[in-house]
């Protein structure tokens, strides 16, 4: 089944619901052609793509404890 990349966009696009929008992203850039859809995103799309990534991985920076990293082994020595 294909998905409808353009749709889920539009997903992201729309919602105020921030972990929604997040969720839809990651539906997307699960799949080669989701990836390859997103790459071609006209200027403003892609700045709002890259700016959900950026406060998805800084809450995650955030919600990881340094003790958490070390005892997992994503720690270099």
């Amino acid at each position: 089944m294909t998905k409808d990349y353009q749709k889920l966009w539009k997903g992201v696009t729309s919602t105020i619901d921030e972990a929604r929008a997040v969720r839809t992203l990651v539906e997307i850039l699960i799949d080669k052609e989701g990836r390859t859809f997103v790459s071609r995103l006209d200027r403003k799309d892609a700045e709002l793509c890259i700016e959900v990534l950026d406060r998805v991985s800084r809450d995650l920076c955030l919600s990881i404890s340094p003790s958490h990293v070390v005892s997992s082994g994503h720690r270099r020595a």
